[in-house]
């Protein structure tokens, strides 16, 4: 595992946790105030458009439908993180090594 490939985990493990800690203080009380504030929908548009597109990867190249839509579905929830896990996992397979 390249040195790059374990700092884009510690992040997305970072992230993981700092969610987790949010989820556990705060719950989902403040999503209604997100959702009022225009740059809360924004960001919420944004993140679904990058969902998305990454959906649309991860359906192209991974070989089952049923682990596609199993990664799709964990990156719809869990967000950036699942995709840099499945980038780590795929890409040696996507983007081989240049000999």
């Amino acid at each position: 595992m390249t040195m790059g490939q374990r700092l884009a985990i510690l992040g997305a493990l970072a992230f993981i946790a700092l969610l987790a800690q949010t989820l556990l203080a705060q719950g989902t009380a403040g999503a209604g105030a997100l959702l009022a504030n225009p740059w809360g929908q924004i960001t919420l548009a944004d993140f679904y458009l990058g969902v998305l597109v990454f959906a649309l990867i991860i359906f192209h190249f991974e070989p089952s439908p049923l682990g596609a839509g199993v990664w799709v579905l964990a990156l719809a929830c869990l967000g950036n993180p699942v995709a840099v896990l499945w980038l780590v996992l795929r890409g040696q397979r996507l983007f081989p090594p240049k000999a």
